[in-house]
């Protein structure tokens, strides 16, 4: 159970973390307030639905013995704001997918709220990229 304990703790925060560059990088590079407000809600929801699971999780993280610590894990490089912002929306969707997946094991209800969270991300993800087509073209 440990495993799955540290599982969903590092997906949940590498969730909330992706999505808070997202929220950033909509806010002031692409400067475009619909999408802004609907970031922040599903970012607050999550902050919300999840509160109780982090605290819970906080005493199985090892994050001094990760091996995924290490830089070596983290190659990719970013050559502008668009980079970031697409990595972290992978990033976040990824992380939704797994916590969907670890939680069928015994919170089908999460899990549904995570399968959610992923597919409004791509919903975000398409509409960010028409966006930024857009504004190329222009």
């Amino acid at each position: 159970m440990n495993a799955q304990h540290r599982i969903i703790d590092v997906n949940i925060n590498r969730l909330t973390e992706g999505l808070r560059v997202v929220e950033e990088v909509v806010r002031f590079e692409i400067e475009d307030g619909k999408l802004l407000a609907l970031i922040r809600r599903i970012r607050n929801r999550l902050t919300r639905t999840i509160k109780n699971y982090r605290k819970a999780l906080i005493p199985f993280r090892q994050s001094k013995t990760d091996l995924g610590r290490s830089d070596r894990f983290d190659k990719l490089k970013r050559q502008d704001l668009s980079d970031v912002l697409f990595a972290n929306l992978k990033r976040a969707q990824e992380s939704a997918r797994v916590l969907e997946e670890i939680l069928k094991i015994g919170d089908a209800k999460m899990a549904a709220f995570f399968k959610a969270i992923r597919f409004s991300l791509y919903d975000i993800e398409k509409s960010i990229a028409i966006k930024i087509t857009s504004q190329k073209i222009k």
